[in-house]
């Protein structure tokens, strides 16, 4: 039997193992679009994976090796994770996705008025 399987996100609601399996299907389809390199995760990489997580959801990052000198895969990507307030959802050797629920946009209309 399959049991419901949740892991928490970072606004506080789970994720369901169905949509996590769906999460890291899109992740190995699509390539890296943000690149760590020796500074490591600087104000401007979060404020970039934040711009980017805005526009697609789901953002692909890859480490260079110059940055694993100090730190670990994992911890970076945590780190990542934690500051962006997104949901780490797989990591894959030098390189990890994240995701994060787009907000519904508001959109505003222009009410016409008659004379």
């Amino acid at each position: 039997m399959w049991c419901k399987e949740t892991i928490p996100n970072s606004e506080g609601t789970p994720i369901e193992n169905r949509k996590l399996r769906g999460l890291r299907s899109r992740s190995r389809r699509t390539e890296a679009t943000v690149w760590i390199g020796k500074e490591g995760t600087s104000d401007a990489l979060v404020s970039q994976v934040e711009n980017q997580l805005k526009s697609r959801e789901l953002v692909k990052i890859k480490i260079q090796r110059s940055a694993l000198r100090e730190v670990e895969t994992r911890d970076l990507a945590a780190k990542v994770a934690a500051t962006t307030g997104s949901t780490l959802v797989e990591i894959m050797g030098h390189t990890f996705t994240v995701y994060k629920k787009r907000a519904s946009p508001v959109v505003q209309r222009k009410i016409e008025t008659r004379s």
